[in-house]
């Protein structure tokens, strides 16, 4: 298909009208473009891939479509339970740790295993240093590589990073890794296995799905610490809502924390976490245009052309979020008029029907971390001043550009809180959240 026009979307009423007409578009095409040059899928393998709608197999949408229910319920419970244990033993380690930190490769370092670690099970390629600097090698040299041009020449770091990779997951697969790993990563093989799909285009395509697995969760968990951690006063009232909320005590000292009711009772903590993904989200939502489509009666957009709904823009449009929509406070979430009312002008975990289906994952994640870390440790810059680091552009699979540059802290244990033991648990069943979505 020959792209001849690009429509930008700035208006929320035209996102809703988009919503509507999603059977005349399609992010397919764009999802193909990904795994041609960022997995380096070629020939009868991405002639599978492609969409029908491209005269493709539609293998690509079926591998989407199986994923989908295994991010939530059982599948969903089993996942969060492994990055749960995960993260509290990363979180614990800080406390034998004395020195400074970066904050962004301390984030990166702890989520990457966690998210991993929930996702492929013991044998995790992800575990090595390597296959984790491989992957971080790709995401951050990713508009290189989506060139599409030799890019064993013009983008060799990331080509590079992307072949170690499929190599260690070939041989996770041949090794029976995908047996003992989540319900996501054994229904995105078996799918592809079923369809025809080889064993390495099955371990290519799999080096993509980190975009989906880490792209935004790593650099998500650092802006959230560095939005909470550098404003006390909301600190401490994030902080006395955990407490009041979440935490129990038993007669022999241990603490307990439910996650599910941070979550559920914690408004202040998940309002600021979405305030830091509305006011940071560079993302932007693509889709291709199959049939000419009349967008609320005013727009027309032509057949072939691409539709682009941009984050950083819809995000902060004054009709839905008011006259300070630039400006960082998590009254913009918690404010009456309820989460459907805003839907339209929140573009960073995609646009119905096509919104990020590890969503309720990535923010039980995130949230897990923020507990650990607001109730047991305190954070403060190498200098005494928070200053925001700039971000890195080149990243552009990320909906929240991560940082350039060091931001090196101090992460110290609360005093009154040493020996203390705690363990953080997550309900089975309680693992979806009530997200403000597009």
């Amino acid at each position: 298909m020959v792209f001849n026009k690009v429509y930008i979307i700035k208006s929320p009423k035209l996102v809703s009208a988009v919503r509507r007409n999603h059977r005349t578009m399609s992010f397919e095409p764009l999802v193909t473009s990904t795994s041609k040059c960022v997995a380096g899928v070629s020939g009868p393998g991405l002639q599978l891939l492609r969409g029908k709608e491209s005269q493709g197999q539609g293998l690509g949408h079926e591998v989407i479509a199986a994923l989908r229910p295994t991010l939530l319920g059982e599948g969903l419970d089993q996942m969060n339970t492994t990055m749960v244990e995960c993260l509290h033993q990363g979180v614990q380690e800080l406390k034998s740790h004395d020195g400074v930190l970066d904050l962004y490769d301390w984030c990166s370092l702890v989520t990457t295993i966690a998210s991993t670690d929930a996702v492929y099970g013991p044998m995790n390629p992800y575990k090595e240093d390597k296959a984790r600097k491989s992957y971080w090698d790709i995401e951050h040299n990713l508009s290189s590589l989506m060139v599409g041009v030799a890019p064993w020449l013009l983008a060799r770091k990331p080509w590079k990073g992307r072949e170690y990779l499929t190599k260690a997951f070939l041989q996770y697969y041949q090794s029976g890794g995908h047996l003992e790993s989540s319900q996501l990563a054994n229904a995105r093989w078996k799918t592809q296995n079923d369809a025809g799909a080889t064993l390495e285009d099955i371990a290519r395509l799999e080096v993509a799905m980190g975009l989906g697995i880490l792209s935004n969760t790593v650099p998500t968990s650092f802006w959230v610490i560095f939005d909470i951690f550098s404003r006390p006063k909301l600190l401490e009232e994030i902080r006395e809502e955990i407490w009041q909320n979440a935490v129990s005590i038993n007669s022999e000292g241990l603490h307990t924390v439910d996650l599910a009711d941070v979550q559920a009772k914690c408004p202040l903590l998940l309002a600021a976490y979405q305030e830091t993904l509305r006011v940071r989200s560079n993302a932007a939502q693509f889709r291709v245009i199959f049939e000419d489509t009349m967008l609320d009666g005013s727009c027309l957009v032509k057949k072939g052309s691409i539709l682009v709904m941009p984050a950083a823009v819809i995000n902060r449009n004054e009709s839905i979020w008011g006259s300070d929509a630039d400006t960082f406070d998590p009254q913009h979430i918690l404010a009456t008029g309820g989460k459907q009312s805003k839907a339209s002008g929140f573009m960073s975990f995609g646009a119905a029907p096509h919104m990020c289906a590890g969503r309720h994952f990535a923010t039980g994640e995130i949230l897990a971390l923020l507990s650990m870390l607001i109730l047991q440790f305190d954070i403060s810059p190498v200098g005494g001043k928070w200053v925001e680091p700039p971000t890195n552009v080149k990243a552009v699979a990320a909906s929240l550009s991560p940082p350039m540059g060091r931001t090196s802290v101090h992460i110290t244990e609360e005093k009154e809180l040493k020996g203390v033991e705690w363990h953080f648990a997550l309900t089975p069943g309680r693992g979806r959240h009530g997200l403000v979505v597009g």
